[in-house]
This record gives C-alpha cells, structure tokens and sequence, in this order.
C-alpha cells in the first residue's frame, strides 16, 4: 500500500470532512498574517497609520509602528492560549470554535472602523485571541478523533488551511496594491469576516472527541462518536467498542501509574514532573523553532522586504507566488511525514531551510546595486526557504505537539508550547522591522545569517531529541514515555510496545500501515487476537 492508499483506508470521508472543517479556522491566521503582511505596504494603509517617506516616493508605516502592530498583535494569542486549555478540558472542543469565529468578527469590525493605529492595533489583539484558540483546539481535536495511520496527515493539514488563507489574502492585496483611498486597505481587511461566519454555522454539526469524552465518563456518546466516524466494517464488528474499552483502559492505567485513582486532567505543575518533562520539551521546542528559523520574515515582512530591495513594482506578485507555491508543498509535507515519518522531514526541512537561508545572505549582503540574476537568485532563495518551511516544520510543528502529550496533560501541553511559541514569534516580529530597516541594524538580506544559523540548530535538535511518532496510537506513546523514559528519540521507532497501546494501535489500524500491509480488516482482527 502507497501512503495514500493507507491514509484512505483509515479515514471515512464523514471524518475528513469534520476535521477539515474545523481546520478552517486556521485560514484566520494565514489570512490575517498575509494580509497585514501586504496591506501595511499598501499606500492607502500608510496614507491612514504612517507618513511619507521620500526615499519610496509614498506614505509608509515607521519601523516603530510596523513593529508594534506586528508583534504586540500576539499579547492576544497569548491570552487565547492561556485561556483555552482549561476551557477545553471542562468543555469541550467546540466551544473554542465559537469563541475563535466570535472574537474574530469583533476584532475585524474594530479594524476596519479605526481611524488610529491604536486602534488598529486592538482589533489585530483580539483577532489574535481566537488565532491562539484555534491552534490549541484544532490539533488537539484532530489528534484525537483520527486513527494513528492518517494523524500526521490530517493535523498536517492546518498548514495548508493556513497557506490557503496566506493565498486569498496575498491575491487580495495585490488587487488593492496600489489603492491611496481607505477602501484599498479596509476591503482586503473585511474579508476576514466570511471564515467565523462559516464556522458558526457549522460547529453545531461537529461531535465531540471520544477521548475526551472518555475522560468525562460519558462512554455511550464517545461509543456513537466512534461509530459515526470510522468504517462501517469496523462498526458491524464491534470494534468501535473495543477501541472505547482500550482507550478506557489506557486512561485507568495511567491514573494507576501516577496513584490518583481518577482519570481526571492533572494540573499545570505536571508538565515539568517525571516523564512529562521530556515531553513537555519536545512539544515547546519543536514550536520554538517553527518560529526563529525565520518564517516570519518571509509571511509577515516579504512584500516590505522587496520594496526595500528595489522590487517595488513586483513585491505584491512575488509574495502572491511565494504563497501559491506552498500550498501544493503543503499537502506534499502533509504525505511525507506519513510515507519517510517525522524526524526526517524535521531534519531534511531544517537543512534545506538553513542552506536557503545562507545564499539569500550571501548574495543579498553584496555591497553595490545587484545584477538583475543575482536579485532573481536572491528572491528564489527567499521563496525556496519558505518551501522547505512549508512541507516540514510548518505543517510538523502542531503534528509533534499534539502528539507527544499525555492524555491527561495533552492540551495544557499544546497550550504551554504555544505560549513559546507565540513568546518566540513575538520575538521575531518585533526586532525584525529593526534589523531590516535603517537607521537602525539595516541589515535586509543579511538577516538569513541570523536566521539559517537558527536553522541549523534545529536540524540538530531534530536529530538528537525528536522521537519518531509514525503509526502511534495515543496510547503507545504513553507506554514509551512512561515506562521506558531512556530510550534515545532515534530508537523509538524500532521499539516495540506489548500493553494497552499496542491493542489501541492495532484497533486504530496502524499495525496495517507499519507492518502487514493488508486489508483492513484482516489486519484488525489478526492484532487484535495477538493482543
């Protein structure tokens, strides 16, 4: 079986359809991030918050006020992911949903109505409240209502749903480019309204997850659940029961294991405790990176970094490129991490991001105006490093971290780690209008040194610290983290597991995706009775 054909079979098209429709919510940040990526260089936006600069010719946003709107936008996400992780352990995952689309369409009308960029810039915070809801709830959700085979691919997805959003909002701009009137930058920003306005009127129709269900007590309706989403052989068998026994199991294990005795959700300290720790770092770091290898010089500041180049009559067209090109490498990124696994694509990503990274610097930290191929060289290493980027770390990054959480921690984990994340892409986004623009770093193209040698540690970090999560059950990883917490991340994969999740796994199917590679059900029934 190719890849494909392993992630067909695991998945029904009831199921892809409720987790692509919560991935949605994702085309928010990716529009919202490339939106104001262009439209803060669009001259009616610098007409409205900035003032004219002779050395462009136009009205542009100072370094300072570029700065401010772009990194204190991300004191909302931070907010969104505080809150969220316990919102979701009490109520659910749709929930979340409802706040993301109601704090997106406040966010954008108070945008769209500012006359000041103060005001601006509270509307851009509490859009990012629902940004920072929606990148905890969805994988969360996603990792566990999908069976081990497809996970990476499935949660792989909020990648491209951002891409998706990056591209609508970078054709957008490009429409309004060269629009001085408020329409030019009020239009591109409205249209952020029509995904919350979609997600509210389909959230009521999205069950809720049969583990946390499952840790509610509430067994019957995580029973339905099952029932409702995966093949109708595997319901006529009973394994949707068995699958909700197992899981049970699991959960009363690990209770055992920590002497609670419950199967409640544990508190924030647990994070840093025994074998939480290591997972704790993994999910932190893997997000950590996603953000200072450099993505946000090319999403947030692409468009401004052209013009500052001297490629202001092409900047909207080449961001608009850059963009398309990653929404097919997305879905590439989405397969390979289910065909080569993680760590792989990890490592590869890093590298070829680093390598990118360095020939931009390289060749744009040349004294003197460059030669017409050396700009063109400069800008495909720009688009190239946001290739890499996109089929491996952007989309990896929510992939490790949904997955290496146990399940009582799994969203106070993929909340903590988006705090770092959102600490580190605030970090990115405030100091680069300063080493991109005089009179301060001025560094521009030069930045890639900073940025690739970031990279490069990460390649390291990938290779030495992430395990390889492929083919997994929930369930499993609990067993290898918990039980056998010295075991080297380039082990994991070659070690096998004999309890509880290894019969998760097999109900979940990926013993046929890793091993046997028959059909469905033979596969199902043959590990189960191994178990």
């Amino acid at each position: 079986m190719t890849s494909l054909k392993i992630i067909k079979a695991a998945i029904t098209p009831k199921l892809l359809a409720i987790t692509l429709f919560l991935a949605l919510g994702n085309v928010i940040y990716g529009y919202d991030t490339a939106s104001f990526g262009g439209v803060q260089a669009i001259p009616a936006f610098g007409k409205q918050f900035g003032v004219f600069e002779p050395s462009l010719g136009q009205f542009a946003l100072p370094a300072k006020t570029s700065s401010l709107l772009t990194s204190l936008a991300f004191a909302g996400k931070l907010i969104g992911t505080v809150i969220i992780g316990p919102c979701t352990e009490r109520y659910g995952h749709r929930l979340g949903m409802v706040l993301v689309s109601i704090t997106t369409i406040i966010g954008t009308i108070i945008e769209m109505t500012a006359k000041k960029s103060v005001q601006f810039l509270i509307g851009r915070i509490i859009v990012y409240i629902g940004i920072g809801i929606v990148e905890n709830v969805v994988p969360t959700y996603q990792s566990e209502i999908v069976p081990a085979p497809a996970r990476g691919f499935v949660v792989g997805s909020l990648q491209m749903f951002l891409v998706c959003g990056s591209l609508v909002a970078s054709g957008v701009n490009r429409r309004y480019s060269k629009f001085v009137t408020s329409s030019g930058w009020i239009i591109p920003v409205s249209i952020q309204l029509v995904t919350p306005v979609l997600i509210l009127a389909g959230i009521y129709f999205i069950p809720l997850s049969p583990r946390w269900l499952l840790y509610k007590g509430r067994r019957e309706e995580a029973i339905a659940v099952l029932e409702s989403v995966r093949p109708k052989r595997d319901v006529a068998a009973g394994l949707c029961i068995e699958e909700a026994n197992a899981i049970e199991e699991s959960i009363r294990e690990e209770a055992a294991m920590r002497k609670s005795g419950t199967g409640e959700k544990l508190g924030w300290m647990e994070l840093f405790k025994g074998s939480n720790l290591r997972r704790t770092m993994i999910a932190t770091l893997v997000f950590a990176f996603q953000q200072l290898t450099g993505q946000g010089f090319s999403s947030q500041y692409g468009t401004v970094f052209y013009i500052r180049e001297g490629l202001g009559n092409k900047s909207f067209t080449y961001s608009l490129i850059n963009t398309a090109v990653s929404l097919p490498v997305c879905f590439l990124g989405m397969v390979l991490l289910e065909y080569f696994g993680r760590r792989p694509v990890l490592i590869g990503g890093a590298f070829f991001q680093s390598l990118f990274l360095y020939i931009m610097a390289g060749i744009g930290g040349q004294e003197g105006k460059l030669p017409k191929a050396n700009i063109n060289m400069m800008v495909a290493s720009v688009m190239l490093f946001n290739f890499a980027f996109s089929a491996s770390w952007a989309p990896l990054s929510y992939v490790v971290a949904s997955e290496v959480g146990t399940g009582a921690l799994r969203e106070k984990t993929m909340a903590f780690s988006s705090i770092i994340n959102v600490v580190c892409a605030f970090a990115v986004s405030f100091t680069l209008p300063y080493l991109l623009n005089p009179p301060f770093a001025n560094l521009q193209a030069r930045v890639g040194y900073i940025y690739g040698s970031i990279a490069a540690v990460a390649m390291l970090y990938a290779i030495f610290f992430v395990p390889e999560t492929k083919g997994r059950s929930l369930e499993e990883l609990d067993e290898l983290f918990e039980t056998r917490p010295s075991i080297p991340a380039w082990k994991f994969q070659s070690t096998k597991t004999t309890g509880v999740g290894a019969k998760v796994a097999a109900l979940e199917g990926s013993k046929r995706s890793n091993e046997l590679g028959v059909d469905d059900g033979d596969t199902k029934s043959d590990a189960l009775e191994s178990n």
